[in-house]
C-alpha cells in the first residue's frame, strides 16, 4: 500500500512538473513568436515544414494540425503573402497541392526553432539528459 501511495505521489509530482515546463515553454514560444512577428497558427505550420523531408500536401497538413482544410488554405495564404512558402503540384499526383518552404521560409523556420529550443526548459539539460528525456517521452506517448 505504501508503494502505491508513493507511486501516486510521484505521478502527481510528474504531472505538476510537466505543467510547469509546459507553462515555461509556452512563455518562451510566445516571446519568440512576438520577436519573429508570427502568430501561433503560422508558426505551427512553419514548424511542420521540414525542408529536408518530403513536401506535405495541404490535406496532410490539415490532418497533422487537426484542423479543417479551409483553415490550412487560410494559413498558407498568409505565409505565401509573406514569401515564406509556395504551393506546388505534387510529384506523384499533379492534382494534389504540396507546400514547400521558400529560401526565406527556411531561414524563418530556422530562427523559430532556434529561438524556441534555446529558451525552452529543456535547454538547461545536457545532451545526455535530453536524449534520455527523449527516449522516456517517446515511450510514454506511444
Amino acid at each position: 500500500m505504501a508503494d502505491e501511495l508513493s507511486e501516486r505521489a510521484l505521478g502527481y509530482q510528474l504531472i505538476t512538473q510537466f505543467q510547469t515546463a509546459s507553462g515555461q515553454l509556452g512563455a518562451a514560444v510566445s516571446d519568440a513568436l512576438r520577436e519573429l512577428d508570427l502568430t501561433e497558427p503560422l508558426a505551427n505550420l512553419l514548424w511542420l515544414l521540414d525542408p529536408d523531408a518530403e513536401q506535405p500536401s495541404m490535406k496532410d497538413l490539415a490532418g497533422r494540425l487537426f484542423c479543417d482544410p479551409s483553415t490550412i488554405t487560410f494559413i498558407i495564404d498568409k505565409l505565401q503573402k509573406r514569401g515564406l512558402v509556395e504551393r506546388r503540384p505534387g510529384n506523384h499526383d499533379r492534382r494534389v497541392k504540396v507546400v514547400a518552404l521558400t529560401d526565406v521560409g527556411v531561414e524563418q523556420r530556422r530562427k523559430l526553432i532556434e529561438a524556441v529550443t534555446t529558451r525552452s526548459p529543456m535547454s538547461a539539460l545536457s545532451l545526455r539528459e535530453k536524449r534520455q528525456l527523449h527516449r522516456l517521452l517517446e515511450k510514454a506517448t506511444r
